[in-house]
């Protein structure tokens, strides 16, 4: 199972509805996969921060009185001048109070889960890998590597350019180059292959706050600086952020090894 299917899973998981196979499958992957621990641990609280949010709920009397008037709701088939108190209601003083409560309650906690969830851009980059390994994305492949930098930085005007780093100690090289835009903001696309297989560097420019909100932190009390680790299908990446430039690595290698290399690539503003 990938970190992909897996996470898909996770809120039935949560929510007691998984069978199986399914949910063995997800168990034994949750058990190597740290990272979607995480996001099972994430998923867990937040459906407890619900659950307690609705029983805090208590809504004002003035609007209990307005629900339960309100003939949409609770029309008067009789159009009488009876008051909404005078309905065979076992406890009336009771009943509709709670259950204007429990309208306000599935109100708020409505729009809170049909609110749509922004994919951080660091994770919406990672497309673009799917996109080159499937064939699906048109690059002009080159062996200069001045010519892929020189290009790279003129798309921005020049207020940043890709990080370079030399990888021919991992049978790694520079191959081609591409600028992707997503929600207005112009992505560097270093892209690296060799025997060490694939490796994509991405730069944009952009602050910590651009990390999935799920992803692993690592601090590097050496270089004093944050590594936020996460995943995307089989594509496992690290961020990481120097002065106002964002930059990300992404490959299929271990995500220990992939850390690793963005610790050791890594220069502290």
């Amino acid at each position: 199972m990938t970190c992909e299917e897996a996470q898909e899973l996770i809120t039935a998981l949560v929510d007691r509805e998984l069978l199986d196979p399914e949910r063995s499958s997800l168990e034994l992957h949750l058990q190597e996969c740290a990272v979607c621990r995480l996001a099972l641990e994430q998923e867990q609280a937040l459906k407890q921060a619900i659950g307690g949010a609705g029983e805090r709920i208590h809504a004002p009397s003035d609007l209990r009185h307005k629900i339960v008037s309100d003939q949409r709701i609770f029309p008067d088939k009789s159009r009488s001048a009876r008051r909404w108190r005078d309905y065979s209601w076992p406890k009336p003083q009771l009943a509709h109070p709670a259950l204007a409560a429990a309208l306000v309650a599935i109100a708020i906690l409505t729009t809170f889960l049909l609110k749509p969830r922004d994919q951080p851009v660091s994770v919406a980059a990672l497309e673009t890998y799917d996109l080159f390994l499937r064939d699906e994305l048109p690059v002009r492949r080159t062996e200069d590597t001045d010519q892929i930098v020189k290009e790279l930085t003129r798309a921005v005007g020049g207020h940043f350019h890709p990080m370079g780093y030399d990888l021919t100690a991992m049978n790694l090289r520079p191959v081609a180059g591409l600028v992707r835009e997503i929600d207005g903001r112009k992505i560097l696309v270093a892209i690296y292959q060799g025997q060490g297989g694939t490796l994509f560097c991405y730069t944009f420019l952009g602050s910590a706050e651009d990390a999935p909100p799920n992803a692993a932190r690592f601090f590097d009390a050496a270089k004093k600086m944050n590594f936020y680790a996460f995943s995307r299908g089989r594509v496992n990446a690290v961020l990481h952020r120097e002065g106002g430039v964002i930059c990300i690595l992404a490959s299929e290698m271990p995500m220990e090894k992939l850390l690793a290399l963005a610790q050791s690539k890594a220069k502290p503003s």
